[in-house]
C-alpha cells in the first residue's frame, strides 16, 4: 500500500503543532495526503493550498459534522477533495438512522456539484441492532448511491464484533474510505443514543488552570479504551484482506490512517511514522 493517507486528527489534541505543521510533518512522514477535521476555519484556503502544494501533499478528504457542512465543503473543494464524511452523530433505532439517511441525501446533493460525495464514518454504537439489522445498515440502505458513500472505521467496527471484510462486502459499492484504525480486542457496541434527546456529558471540576480533573474510574477506562490502539500490523484486523475486498468493490478507495493514541510509552509522530511505514512495506 502506498497511496496512505492521515486524518489529521490523529495528532491529538495535546500536540504542539500548529495546523499547517501537522500538514508539512504528515508529509515528512511519507504520507501521501490528508483527510482533514477542520482546524482550517481561520485560515485562507490559499494558504492551505500553498502548504499543501509546498509538501507535496494531497488533500484528500474530510470530517465535517452537518451544522458545518455548508460552509466547509466548497473550502475543501477548492483544496481538492472529493469526499467528506459526517464523523458522528446519535441515532439509536431504524427511525432515526432513515432521518440521519435523509441528512446524508440532502447534503450529497448540495455537495455533488462541487465534485465532492458526501459520506458517514462510524464507531462502535453504529453496531448496535433494531428490527434485526444493524443501525448502520438502516442509513446505507437509504442513502442515494449517486451522491452518498461511507468511511467505513475498521477498528471501531472490529471493536464492536464486526468482520470489516464482511461488512465490506454486503455493501459492496457503497464503501468510499476506509479508515485505518489497528484495534487489539473486541468490546462490543457503545450503547445507541437518540437523536432526539439532549446528550448529558460529563461535567468535571476544573484545577486552577482551568483543566478538567478526571476521577480515577474515567482515567481507567480511558487507558483500557486506550490499549486497544496498537500498533498496526499487530491487531485483530487483516489488512490485507480489508484492502482487497475494499478495492473489489469500488475504484479509487481512499485509506486514512487515524490514531486515537500513542502506545508503547512512544510519542504520537513516532506511532504515526510506524503506522505508514508498516502499511507500505506489508500490505
Amino acid at each position: 500500500m502506498q497511496n496512505v493517507n492521515l486524518q489529521v486528527y490523529s495528532f491529538g489534541h495535546d500536540s504542539p503543532l500548529s495546523f499547517l505543521e501537522k500538514l508539512k510533518c504528515a508529509a515528512q512522514m511519507g504520507y501521501a495526503g490528508v483527510e482533514f477535521a477542520r482546524g482550517y476555519e481561520d485560515l485562507p484556503v490559499e494558504t492551505v493550498q500553498q502548504t499543501l502544494k509546498e509538501a507535496n501533499l494531497k488533500a484528500v478528504s474530510g470530517h465535517v459534522a452537518f451544522e458545518f457542512m455548508e460552509n466547509d465543503i466548497p473550502y475543501l473543494a477548492k483544496l481538492g477533495a472529493t469526499f467528506v464524511a459526517c464523523p458522528m452523530t446519535s441515532f439509536a433505532n431504524a427511525e432515526e438512522a432513515k432521518e440521519v439517511a435523509e441528512e446524508l441525501n440532502k447534503w450529497g446533493k448540495f455537495a455533488k456539484p462541487y465534485g465532492v460525495t458526501i459520506g458517514y464514518h462510524n464507531h462502535t454504537q453504529e453496531f448496535n441492532t433494531d428490527q434485526g439489522k444493524y443501525l448502520y445498515d438502516w442509513v446505507i440502505e437509504n442513502t442515494d448511491p449517486e451522491t452518498v458513500a461511507f468511511e467505513i472505521d475498521c477498528g471501531w467496527a472490529s471493536a464492536a464484533g464486526i468482520d470489516p471484510v464482511a461488512y465490506i462486502q454486503k455493501h459492496a459499492g457503497r464503501i468510499a474510505a476506509i479508515h485505518i484504525k489497528e484495534n487489539g480486542a473486541v468490546i462490543g457496541p457503545d450503547p445507541a443514543s437518540s437523536r432526539h434527546e439532549k446528550r448529558e456529558f460529563p461535567k468535571f471540576e476544573l484545577d486552577e488552570n482551568g483543566k478538567p480533573i478526571f476521577p480515577p474510574e474515567f482515567l481507567a477506562k480511558m487507558a483500557e479504551r486506550e490499549k486497544l490502539n496498537v500498533p498496526t500490523g499487530s491487531g485483530i484486523v487483516d489488512w490485507k484482506a480489508v484492502k482487497a475486498a475494499a478495492d473489489a468493490q469500488r475504484e479509487g478507495v481512499l485509506y486514512v490512517v487515524e490514531r486515537e493514541a500513542s502506545y508503547g510509552g512512544k510519542d504520537r509522530v513516532t506511532c504515526l511514522s510506524e503506522d505508514v511505514a508498516w502499511l507500505k512495506a506489508n500490505v
